[in-house]
């Protein structure tokens, strides 16, 4: 499921609870909103009447759908209370929202440095070419040289290391956002 039916899919329950209808019928409705290979489980313990909190919190780590998991427990507790949960499930809608932009905000700031690095990766290769086609004799001299031969060694060693270090560091900005 991508972010748009996850989103709809909380905002189909958030109606329904708001127009009348119990539980089981909002999450039915909202469930027949979406594609019938999404949430399985969740689909057979309704129609099974068995334990329906635990098959959502299963649908939710398998479809990575966290909001699924926050709706079990918010409609658990409001089984257990009789309390209602529009409220909360604005609130978790927002939370949804609120995640989605920090995290294109994350993409779109990381894109400039991403291009940056592809610049920076390509430097040397770029140089090379320039210099083959003024007719400098550096390329002959780094494969034909011993001293040509270790320069170019240590050159693409700092190069895949600084590669693996800016990949390294892209991976940590992006698993762990602001």
């Amino acid at each position: 499921m991508n972010f748009d039916e996850k989103l709809q899919f909380i905002y189909c329950i958030k109606i329904q609870l708001l127009a009348g209808s119990t539980q089981i019928a909002a999450l039915q409705f909202a469930l027949s909103r979406i594609n019938d290979s999404f949430l399985p489980e969740t689909r057979k313990s309704i129609s099974l009447r068995s334990e329906i909190f635990t098959a959502m919190k299963n649908d939710a780590v398998e479809f990575e759908f966290r909001a699924l998991a926050d709706y079990a427990l918010l409609m658990q507790a409001s089984a257990n209370s009789g309390a209602s949960i529009s409220q909360p499930l604005s609130n978790l809608a927002s939370t949804m929202i609120r995640n989605r932009t920090q995290e294109q905000l994350l993409t779109t700031e990381l894109a400039s440095t991403k291009a940056t690095i592809l610049v920076l990766a390509g430097l040397p290769i770029i140089g090379s070419g320039l210099a083959m086609m003024l007719g400098s004799q550096s390329i002959n001299w780094l494969f034909t040289t011993g001293v040509g031969r270790g320069c170019l060694l240590i050159g693409i060693a700092l190069e895949l290391l600084g590669w693996t270090w800016v990949q390294r560091l892209l991976a940590t900005a992006l698993r762990d956002p602001l």
